[in-house]
């Protein structure tokens, strides 16, 4: 049996906003956008309904289009989701003008089992990933591979499993790949003999883009809130030269910053039929629940408070009410962990008078516990490294200056 046009009418005019509200996504305004996170920058225009998922390079029109794209659903399952589970030949009865009945002919429902990510033969990008990026320590990574909870799949994708009665039911996934960014095509064993200068990101994405047809080209990575470009350049002024004209050019271009971080961002969701499920570990017996948005703010938790005990750690995968809601009625003690920003302080006043709420990435003004985390144990490596780097560079231009002075004394010598 197939849905009438009636009942597809009725789906495609469910707003997608109002959707993934309802099922406890975070959505905030950008602009003339909203912006539904833990989906790798999905965007939605309400008065279009026009919608488009930025890690992907896909878009489309209407909540049944978006669920296809967004879920892997089939059209079928697009309509029965936007339609609250109804079948296929489902009737409305009507009891007066202001209100409808739904009746459903057919009762039973088929729950297609969620797509759990087969595992890799090893778990080494999730260990460098997890530690060098993230700054999480390996013990803390051990704990939840050794506890079946945390593995690599066969994409490299860091994966962390969602269990009920102790049976797979849904996963969170976190891409590992590195925050860098490349400019051209340059490869490393050339830059051995090249200069650096060191740029914002911004800038970077500038270079890129008004030198693309020129013969200068750029290696450059990504540390932290800076860039390291290696030129192949002859002329180092020039470079020099091109950067101080870039960055005047900066304020015509209002979004370049937060085009440049999409970039920079690794991709992050859950997989397909992970729906009312989230991920949990225990420790001992459990008296309290930390809730965070992602497994990996989790993490960064588990290693800055070491002391907590008895307890579950919990990922939401995004700022989900559910998750909340059942763990309050299993009557535990939650304390909220979510981020430092307005949708997290939206979510905390959803839960006043119920539930605690851990204060300390406010405390310190950074966004999440990862980034705390990062702060107190990763800014002396990014230092570090950079120093080395800056180093480098001004041994290599000593040493150039210094070969065209003898250079240039032979010559005057010869004649």
């Amino acid at each position: 049996m197939y849905y009438s046009d009636e009942q597809i009418r009725r789906a495609e005019s469910r707003g997608i906003t109002e959707y993934f509200r309802s099922k406890g996504y975070s959505c905030d305004r950008e602009g003339r956008e909203i912006h539904i996170h833990g989906f790798g920058g999905l965007k939605v225009k309400e008065d279009t309904q026009e919608y488009y998922i930025h890690s992907r390079h896909v878009g489309g029109i209407g909540l049944v289009n978006c669920l296809m794209k967004t879920f892997d659903m089939t059209f079928p399952e697009a309509v029965r989701e936007a339609l609250y589970g109804e079948e296929p030949g489902a009737e409305y009865a009507e009891e007066n003008k202001s209100e409808r009945v739904l009746v459903i002919k057919k009762s039973e429902e088929t729950v297609e089992p969620p797509e759990i990510p087969q595992a890799a033969d090893d778990n080494k990008r999730v260990y460098a990933y997890l530690s060098k990026e993230r700054c999480i320590s390996p013990i803390i990574i051990n704990e939840l591979i050794n506890a079946g909870l945390l593995y690599q799949d066969s994409k490299g994708n860091a994966v962390f499993l969602h269990r009920r009665d102790n049976i797979p039911c849904g996963a969170e996934i976190h891409g590992t790949g590195r925050k860098k960014y490349v400019i051209g095509n340059t490869s490393y064993s050339e830059i051995a003999d090249k200069r650096i200068l060191s740029v914002e990101p911004c800038e970077a994405e500038l270079l890129n883009r008004f030198l693309s047809n020129t013969d200068i080209s750029f290696l450059e990575y990504v540390y932290s809130e800076s860039a390291n470009i290696i030129s192949d350049s002859k002329d180092f002024r020039v470079l020099s030269d091109m950067t101080e004209i870039i960055s005047g050019l900066k304020a015509d271009y209002p979004d370049l910053q937060s085009e440049v971080q999409k970039k920079l961002k690794s991709y992050k969701g859950v997989s397909k039929g992970t729906t009312d499920s989230y991920f949990e570990y225990d420790r001992g017996n459990p008296q309290k629940a930390y809730v965070f948005e992602s497994a990996i703010d989790m993490m960064s938790f588990m290693q800055l408070h070491p002391e907590a005990d008895n307890c579950k750690f919990v990922s939401m995968a995004g700022l989900k009410n559910f998750v909340v809601e059942e763990l309050l009625e299993k009557e535990i003690k939650v304390v909220l962990c979510v981020d430092n920003d307005n949708a997290g302080e939206d979510f905390r006043k959803r839960f006043t008078g119920r539930c605690f709420s851990f204060t300390e990435c406010r405390v310190y003004g950074v966004k999440d516990f990862n980034e705390l985390l990062q702060k107190r144990y990763g800014q002396k490596d990014f230092f570090s490294a950079v120093g080395k780097m800056a180093e480098w560079s001004k041994n290599v231009i000593a040493k150039e200056a210094s070969r065209e002075v003898r250079y240039g004394m032979h010559g005057n010598r010869a004649i």
